[in-house]
């Protein structure tokens, strides 16, 4: 068996080779893979033509819809309202909007940031008869109203306000407004209109705006060329990617209760850093809060075939907190920064505004119980993002939030019955998700890569433990033979027993003796 170990060593050489296999190839295909996800995410001024596009805007044809559903809530029972009853809410919708982002103005710096000028718009999306009509009739409280005289008490003074206040009302007739309350069209409260109550109570309240909407619907870079957003391409630190670093020329909201300062911080929600994993956190910049928002993945969902971890809202950012002037749960009090914008003084006078999640869930029930008729179900209102870990592009998407005002016995001048309520106006439902043809482009340029690379890994392995194994059983064959008693040259058994012996046979010579001497 002389072959054994010279054959055992040529088996070491394909072994060595399936190991440096196994631990290059499949990490150069996985650097070559996080390569190709880095160029496909990075926005520079020499990135792809898609990697380009995706991010200067959002409705190229093949892209997915920005859908954006608009819903209001309507009080049914106003006359009992006025008594000192709950109002009893209806709501109304959807009211279907497609929303178009567009970047302007674009310059990348050498720090490896991207400044632009953003565009937002709404167009209708078709619709049949069996959606509601923008021309559905809403009796909500008189939001307008109640600006105007938050601006006049800060000028005058409550009490001279309620005063003034009376006068105008009592020589204003418009069947639309009824005390504190006012009908108003959707498209009206969606779209804006001319308010011909503003317009009196602007003799009381020098530069009110005169004109109401909910909804803007341009912040166009015409309109505001200078208001410029600044964020990270993460070209020089992947971790750091699409995190806003200037918002509106703004770095920070100060009008926030001092000394608190927010930073502006995080991502718009579209792209975060890559190789997330379930636990972990992501912060996205919230302008409708004027504040940074911890988000974090809690399961795993599918798209498509392609695996997606779904981030939620952290609780405790609903906390209440005298930073932001926040006194309930789940109830984001946004009144100091809308009045007085980003670096106005804080605590300015301006109509109680609050955001919160849909049919105020996960708010606090001394809030939610001041009204009748919401229906909470955390799959439907509750904000999510659902986001492609390997990438961090986010696949799927929907932002909720409801905003409400405030009304109670401080207007009893105006209605001496109401009840101390915060009242939901209306909640938008803002969502997207990846098109088929893209989730499958997804799986064909990522997932082939790494089933390429587990292949090439486990076949290295294989080959490996067999050339291994074979190794072993060649080069210790010599020792498992002399321990069995065989011969390692020849393979004969060596049993441990002597030769039995042989005494030499005497008598032929004895016989030619007994000859010889006759």
């Amino acid at each position: 068996m002389r072959w054994q170990v010279p054959t055992g060593l040529c088996c070491l050489l394909p072994l060595v080779l399936a190991v440096l296999v196994a631990c290059l190839i499949p990490r150069h295909i996985n650097k070559a893979l996080r390569g190709g996800v880095k160029d496909q995410i990075v926005w520079s001024a020499n990135s792809p033509p898609d990697t380009y596009a995706r991010y200067v805007r959002d409705d190229h044809p093949g892209d997915p819809t920005v859908q954006t559903d608009f819903y209001l809530l309507n009080i049914t029972n106003l006359a009992g309202v006025k008594a000192g009853s709950k109002p009893v809410l209806q709501q109304l919708g959807p009211y279907l909007y497609k929303k178009h982002t567009v970047k302007r103005n674009i310059w990348f710096d050498n720090r490896g940031r991207v400044a632009f000028t953003r565009d937002e718009f709404y167009t209708e999306l078709p619709s049949n008869s069996l959606f509601p009509s923008l021309d559905d009739v809403v009796t909500t409280v008189n939001v307008p109203l109640l600006g105007a005289l938050a601006k006049a008490h800060s000028i005058f003074g409550r009490f001279v306000a309620i005063q003034l206040l009376l006068e105008v009302l009592a020589s204003f007739h418009d069947p639309n407004v009824d005390g504190l309350f006012m009908k108003r069209t959707v498209r009206e409260l969606l779209w804006g209109y001319n308010d011909p109550l503003l317009q009196k109570l602007k003799l009381l309240a020098p530069g009110l705006d005169t004109r109401f909407q909910l909804v803007p619907n341009t912040t166009a870079s015409s309109l505001h060329p200078s208001r410029q957003d600044i964020v990270n391409t993460g070209v020089n630190n992947i971790s750091a990617i699409w995190d806003t670093e200037v918002w509106s020329n703004h770095t920070a909201i100060n009008s926030w209760r001092p000394p608190h300062s927010e930073p502006v911080q995080g991502s718009d929600g579209t792209q975060f850093r890559p190789d997330l994993t379930t636990g972990d956190s992501i912060v996205v910049w919230a302008p409708d809060l004027f504040r940074s928002a911890s988000m974090t993945a809690n399961s795993t969902v599918s798209l498509e075939g392609v695996r997606l971890l779904r981030f939620g809202p952290d609780p405790s950012q609903g906390e209440p907190s005298p930073a932001y002037y926040q006194t309930f749960q789940g109830l984001m009090n946004v009144t100091s920064p809308i009045a007085a914008g980003p670096e106005g003084r804080a605590g300015a006078a301006g109509p109680p505004v609050f955001l919160s999640n849909a049919h105020f869930c996960d708010v606090d029930s001394a809030v939610a119980d001041t009204v009748l008729g919401l229906n909470c179900s955390l799959n439907e209102h509750v904000t999510f993002l659902d986001v492609e870990p390997i990438t961090g592009i986010t696949m799927r998407a929907a932002k909720r939030l409801m905003m409400s005002t405030e009304y109670g016995p401080e207007w009893q001048a105006v209605e001496p019955r109401v009840k101390r309520t915060f009242l939901p106006i209306f909640w938008v439902e803002e969502k997207s998700q990846a098109t088929a043809a893209q989730c499958n482009d997804f799986k064909k340029q990522v997932y082939s890569a790494q089933k390429a690379s587990k292949l090439v890994l486990w076949v290295a392995v294989g080959v490996a433990c067999f050339f291994g194994v074979l190794a072993v059983v060649l080069l210790t064959a010599p020792l498992w033979d002399k321990r069995h008693g065989r011969d390692p040259e020849t393979g004969v058994e060596d049993n441990g027993q002597q030769e039995p012996f042989l005494a030499p046979d005497m008598s032929g010579g004895a016989a030619a003796a007994a000859a010889s001497d006759d």
